[in-house]
């Protein structure tokens, strides 16, 4: 790996950390600010979950972009970024929730996943493909870890700078998180521009040698490779460079018609695309986003009504547990080297199972509610512990798998694996919450059982389901 691969590669990492410590920096300030901002407490949830909404309808952009360029979106993706968090702060000074909603769907406007997803699968070879996804567990996990922690240490700040043209920037516990993210992007922002270039799409090339066994070992793309992209154009990918214009970026990697330029068709290609071992990778994404939402999300309340604990213990909790993910996902990255994705699955699955069993309260569930820390603080920190490490973790492999199976005619078109990995993504941090809320509505009492029993049951089918389709993971 040449220093200016490993640049890139660290610069696309950083961003998924930001992106991660952005997503979840403002939750444990986020009731307080939009009651400064004349609004009730129910809003705190469409303040945080704007930026998802954003980054669903963002992706797809990105997908489309990125078929040409990395460096360009990874710009503007870090421009929205920085604008989000100033005009979310900003809010702050003229008592505007709009405003505020805005700047978080700006932000939202701005994540960068399909983006690093895409990067990591077209410019990373297969031997290091699953140490670098592993990575990029870790700095997921770190950044949702650290985001909360900042929040707090930036809730203990309370000081006004006055603006040389008039005005002031008020600095405290909810308008730090933007204006902290802010200062972030921003050197972010600079080292991005001076020093990130188009790196040759090694990744896609092996991929497309692996897919056709006739120019196995050859180190240039072939001439005659069955992909839907053109001679010409498949030197393009591999160069990262492009001499085409925007519009034409459908035709060229479809080749099809005028009258066949639809979204439409675009659907129906992937769909025939869209092998069953992408379908699997994909859905054992899904169950790993789902279970580990509903784990954090539902932290504050749960922790709150059985334990009694404030935002600081919630806050160190998920600091010290995103901590954890980093030695274990070295771990894993270590390990793969090793091992195949397959084997690492039925490992870090049956670690999962074996924590999130730990959560359930099983006197609540046959003998009622009567005592209700019959899961104590102890318990419940281990449980969180064990599960939020091996899941989390779970994620890079999943990364290395679905990017070593998808086919090579859907890793370079529109819809490729990093959108498909986003948009899932998306989908079941939305299914995760939107759980939690119908379970909440159904026992508040019970919510441990409501939440855990169901995840440790998807747990199990994912296990099943690997070690049953065991041959087709192999990779």
């Amino acid at each position: 790996v040449s220093p200016q691969q490993k640049f890139n590669l660290f610069m696309a990492l950083t961003a998924g950390f930001f992106y991660c410590m952005n997503y979840y920096i403002v939750e444990p300030s986020s009731t307080m600010y939009v009651n400064a901002l004349g609004a009730q407490d129910a809003m705190s949830a469409m303040l945080i979950g704007m930026m998802p909404i954003a980054s669903f309808l963002s992706a797809i952009a990105y997908s489309i972009w990125t078929n040409n360029s990395f460096r360009q979106p990874f710009l503007v993706s870090c421009a929205l970024m920085l604008t989000g968090n100033v005009i979310y702060s900003a809010a702050f000074n003229f008592k505007s929730l709009p405003m505020a909603l805005a700047g978080r769907f700006m932000t939202g406007l701005g994540g960068p996943k399909c983006i690093i997803r895409r990067y990591m699968a077209d410019t990373t070879s297969l031997s290091i493909r699953t140490s670098v996804n592993a990575l990029f567990g870790m700095v997921v996990a770190a950044g949702s870890a650290l985001g909360p922690g900042c929040a707090i240490l930036l809730n203990k700040l309370d000081f006004v700078i006055p603006l040389p043209l008039g005005g002031e920037l008020l600095f405290n516990g909810m308008t730090g998180p933007g204006w902290f993210m802010a200062t972030l992007w921003s050197i972010f922002l600079f080292a991005l521009f001076w020093g990130f270039e188009e790196q040759e799409r090694i990744g896609l090339v092996e991929q497309m040698q692996k897919e056709d066994p006739q120019y196995q070992g050859t180190t240039e793309a072939p001439d005659d490779v069955r992909s839907p992209v053109g001679d010409d154009d498949l030197m393009t990918l591999v160069s990262g460079k492009s001499s085409m214009s925007f519009s034409d970026e459908k035709d060229y990697y479809l080749g099809v018609d005028e009258e066949e330029r639809s979204i439409w068709l675009e659907l129906k290609r992937v769909s025939h695309l869209v092998t069953f071992p992408v379908r699997i990778c994909l859905g054992l994404l899904f169950a790993k986003v789902f279970v580990i939402e509903t784990l954090v999300s539902c932290t504050s309340s749960l922790s709150k009504n059985r334990y009694g604990w404030k935002i600081q213990q919630v806050g160190l909790l998920g600091l010290v547990n995103g901590m954890f993910v980093i030695p274990l996902s070295i771990m894993v990255g270590k390990a793969s080297m090793m091992y195949q994705d397959r084997f690492l699955m039925l490992w870090l699955l049956s670690i999962g199972i074996v924590g999130l069993s730990l959560l359930i309260d099983y006197y609540d569930l046959f003998n009622g509610v009567n005592h209700f820390h019959s899961v104590g603080p102890g318990q419940y920190v281990t449980g969180y512990f064990v599960t939020y490490v091996s899941i989390q973790s779970f994620e890079g492999v999943i990364g290395s798998a679905l990017s070593k199976v998808i086919p090579t005619a859907l890793a370079t078109g529109t819809f490729n694996s990093g959108l498909l990995a986003t948009l899932v993504d998306t989908f079941g941090r939305f299914c995760g919450d939107m759980f939690i809320s119908l379970m909440g509505c159904i026992n508040i009492e019970q919510l441990m059982n409501l939440l855990f029993i169901p995840g440790v049951l998807i747990l199990c089918t994912c296990l099943f389901i690997v070690r049953k389709y065991y041959d087709l993971l192999a990779v």
